[in-house]
């Protein structure tokens, strides 16, 4: 299982793991950002960095939970920085605390680190240009991979983890070693180095942390001890040139930091360096600023203030021992393909980048430069669309595509009244020049402002409402928005002028017609009793002849 993954449902695309990431050694993919595990240096930036807790360091705490359940002898190794984790002056209160989570007995790796120290010594009395410490595992990552020309100038040394674990087991072959510290990479470095023996398990002072909570066990600082070592000075930068005795002409230098490390080995692989020892750390401020330290310690001045009282200039431990020191590190350059410059300059084209002016460099995507994120997208590391500015400006572009294509005057005002958007159809709508940049300008200009201080006092919206525009003699259909979370007020304002003359023309036209059709039926309606009229007489009259016609014939 590799030491550092990514939790995929936590990340949330902000690229600040890839822009801690001194080697760039992340892989973003499909909007996931994944360890790209033959790269990193196990330095763990990204683990303090990330906002989302994406990052997950593998927690061996079990391993060892089960070496005691199965009732192993568990013997602790604690590096010296437990000093600064745990906020104690010497050894007792924090081995109190751990032996009543079940091990066998608790440890001090500032003795193995005195077993380095003088081999380091002995390292100098040879006629060497440079010499690099070999006690930060991520160090070795770096120059085993980055830097292989400078491997012959790591001092070919076990680390002070390694050295103590083997002391231990010279004394007790039966115990199993568990090395306890602020480092992330010491898990990879006991994958490596420790299969056939030494440390067995390695877990974090933040894991040892969390375990004394969830136990509930408390450090009891009434146990401090006045006992203090040299090699105790380890963890701090520059702590492993104070434990060391040193010979003139030599130049003894610390360099902390990844970045720092890079600089340094750039120089050295330059060569006509000569009797330089330096100390490196990846961690700035070194071992008491590591990674895995518990997250509810104190600042750097404070770590530092702890390993100080801890520590004696000149009293150190007596270590006799037939240990083998000896250690090889062997290349292993992660493959990456380079690509050519016509591949290149066709990546940075497909994100607008032809000119140099368009080359910002601004950084957001977590590399330094655009060519570098050129680089990572070919090399599979890295998308297009990680480059905000070009997200930016393609958003901006389909937005201002769709608001100007729209047939309706779209108009955004913020709580100053001043215009913010005023898209092409709002320009034609209220007769306005293009080239009349509208933006800036208070928007009593074209729109009555008492209208929008309704809106915005009573939080009611306006929608689809009919009116006659009257600054511009046309009916619109108006919706008018607020959006009170960004502070602004839409606008929509739909041109309705022809269809309103429409509608008015055929409301016109219906009343004509039904006016004719009265006046056809009321003439009708007279002819009818005119002719009903005259039938009437002429009914009589026939009746009057009739009658006299048939008296006349009765006579």
């Amino acid at each position: 299982m590799e030491v550092l993954s990514f939790r995929k449902a936590n990340c949330k695309n902000c690229y600040k793991c890839i822009r801690e990431c001194p080697i760039k050694a992340i892989r973003f993919r499909e909007h996931q950002a994944q360890i790209i595990a033959d790269e990193c240096i196990l330095c763990g930036r990204c683990v303090r960095v990330c906002p989302q807790n994406a990052k997950q360091v593998r927690d061996d705490t079990h391993i060892v939970k089960e070496y005691l359940t199965q009732g192993k002898k568990v013997i602790v190794s604690l590096a010296p920085s437990y000093v600064a984790a745990f906020q104690v002056n010497s050894l007792p209160p924090i081995a109190d605390a751990i032996k009543k989570l079940g091990v066998f007995d608790v440890r001090e790796t500032a003795v193995g680190a005195n077993m380095v120290k003088r081999e380091y010594e002995k390292l100098v009395e040879e006629d060497r240009s440079v010499i690099i410490s070999t006690c930060c595992h991520s160090v070795i990552r770096l120059v085993q991979k980055y830097y292989v020309d400078c491997i012959p100038y790591l001092a070919p040394v076990i680390s002070p983890m390694h050295a103590h674990a083997n002391l231990i087991k010279e004394e007790h072959p039966d115990a199993l070693v568990v090395f306890i510290s602020p480092c992330i990479s010491k898990k990879d470095e006991v994958d490596q180095y420790c299969k056939e023996g030494g440390v067995d398990c390695t877990i974090t002072f933040d894991e040892l942390h969390s375990w004394l909570e969830e136990a509930g066990i408390e450090i009891d600082r009434s146990l401090e001890d006045d006992e203090k070592y040299r090699s105790r000075f380890f963890p701090e930068t520059g702590g492993i040139l104070k434990s060391m005795d040193k010979k003139e002409g030599w130049h003894y230098l610390a360099v902390d930091g990844v970045e720092h490390c890079k600089k340094a080995l750039e120089e050295i692989r330059q060569g006509g360096m000569q009797h330089y020892f330096i100390e490196m750390s990846a961690c700035p401020g070194s071992c008491i600023n590591g990674p895995a330290m518990p997250k509810d310690i104190r600042g750097m001045i404070t770590s530092q203030t702890f390993v100080e009282d801890s520590a004696d200039l000149v009293k150190d431990y007596d270590v006799v021992h037939d240990i083998t020191m000896s250690k090889h590190v062997a290349v292993d350059m992660p493959h990456r393909d380079m690509p050519g410059e016509a591949a290149i300059a066709e990546i940075l084209a497909k994100i607008g980048k032809v000119h140099p002016e368009d080359m910002l460099n601004c950084g957001a995507c977590g590399y330094s430069t655009c060519r570098e994120k050129a680089i990572a997208v070919y090399q599979g590391k890295a998308d297009l669309e990680m480059c905000l500015p070009y997200m930016k400006e393609r958003a901006e572009s389909v937005s201002n595509k769709i608001l100007d294509c729209t047939p309706n005057a779209i108009i955004a005002v913020d709580s100053s009244f001043h215009i913010q958007q005023f898209n092409r159809t709002a320009y034609q709508l209220f007769g306005i020049e293009p080239g009349e940049d509208m933006v800036g300008h208070n928007i009593g200009e074209v729109y009555d402002e008492a209208e929008l201080i309704s809106v915005i006092d009573s939080r009611k919206n306006i929608i689809s409402e009919r009116c006659f525009l009257e600054s511009r003699g046309i009916y619109v259909e108006k919706s008018i928005v607020y959006d009170m979370e960004h502070g602004l007020i839409l606008i929509f304002l739909k041109d309705i002028n022809a269809e309103e003359r429409e509608a008015q023309k055929a409301a016109a036209m219906r009343r004509d017609t039904i006016e004719v059709t009265d006046q056809v039926i009321s003439k009708q309606m007279r002819v009818v009793q005119e002719i009903a009229s005259l039938l009437g007489e002429t009914t009589a009259e026939t009746k009057i002849a009739l009658t006299k016609l048939k008296n006349s014939m009765a006579d």
